[in-house]
């Protein structure tokens, strides 16, 4: 009868042991962590930001693979804060990956290089690439030129640059490329608008380009000295020169300048009204012109009412 007690305490260690191996079959090892370099899958919501991310379904292969690099500065930390949770509230593209990143140049102030350390850390989705942090000066190629080598591995079909006052619809973008030509591809919205075609060039609130010709600029160093316009322009000139200004794809209106009544200017062929099936919306540059594009594309749709908080959603909503 002396050993009744441990009997006990022996039997409740490995009924608990056994229920450990069932619950935690692979200890507490419970999400996959991905970081700048590697491929990471759409989550269930949207673009590639969350560190905890879900792979692709079973039943969706993926057949489209795309990079978008928001090119910003590393003290821009709010404005990454808002995109991130931007992109993170969007629908998930359909058989498709489109990875959001941020791009910086080196980083050179001290609060800089802790601070964007600890959103590496947090989130993996920068990109720091070897240039002094610049807009018209070579940051274009360097991000372009980087991207083959940091991703051999796992290589995009297509690859974009955009600007952090950009909101991209990831599901449209991937609809808006599927069936596109994967060579010397170059998509985005053409402007000047309607003028003479040897002259335009996609503008630089967003535009992709297939993996090839990513490929080309990593392959053509004299391009890194090659900018003496806008970099937008400067880029549509490369394509010009090198032959890649083939497939052309101007998503007009689709891609188009924020607008509301409020504002003291016209609508015009790159600036008007939302529209339900917007590729980009640009030139958000102030916190309301954010919280009215989220709103009209049904960013909030998962708000629930709670006793919690009594927020209208509704109540003095300007119609853009």
């Amino acid at each position: 009868m002396a050993f009744r007690p441990l009997s006990i305490v022996l039997l409740s260690v490995i009924v608990a042991a056994v229920i450990y191996l069932i619950v935690f079959p692979d200890g507490y090892k419970l999400t996959e962590v991905f970081v700048p370099g590697s491929s990471s899958c759409a989550s269930g919501n949207g673009a590639g930001f969350a560190k905890n991310q879900l792979p692709q379904a079973a039943d969706e292969p993926v057949d489209l693979r795309v990079l978008m690099g928001i090119v910003t500065v590393p003290s821009a930390y709010e404005r990454r804060a808002l995109l991130r949770l931007a992109y993170s509230l969007q629908p998930r593209p359909v058989r498709a990956v489109v990875d959001v990143r941020f791009v910086l140049c080196t980083i050179d102030k001290e609060e800089d290089r802790i601070l964007v350390s600890l959103e590496i850390i947090a989130h993996g989705d920068i990109l720091v690439v070897n240039c002094t942090e610049n807009m018209n000066e070579g940051k274009t190629y360097a991000y372009f030129s980087a991207v083959p080598e940091l991703f051999a591995e796992a290589p995009y079909d297509y690859v974009g640059k955009t600007d952090d006052d950009t909101y991209y619809r990831v599901a449209a973008l991937a609809d808006s490329l599927r069936g596109k030509s994967r060579r010397d591809a170059y998509h985005g919205f053409l402007t000047p608008c309607h003028w003479l075609p040897e002259k335009q060039y996609m503008s630089g609130m967003g535009y992709v380009v297939s993996r090839d010709v990513v490929e080309w600029i990593a392959a053509t160093p004299e391009l890194r000295d090659d900018h003496d316009d806008w970099e937008d322009v400067n880029f549509g000139g490369w394509l010009r020169k090198g032959g890649r200004y083939k497939n052309v794809y101007n998503e007009e209106p689709r891609m188009y300048d924020y607008w509301d009544r409020e504002m003291d200017a016209d609508i015009n062929c790159f600036r008007h009204e939302h529209r339900a099936d917007a590729v980009a919306v640009h030139k958000l540059k102030d916190r309301l012109k954010w919280a009215r594009t989220l709103h009209f594309f049904n960013a909030t749709q998962g708000f629930k009412p709670s006793e919690l908080y009594q927020v209208d959603l509704h109540n003095n909503i300007y119609k853009v």
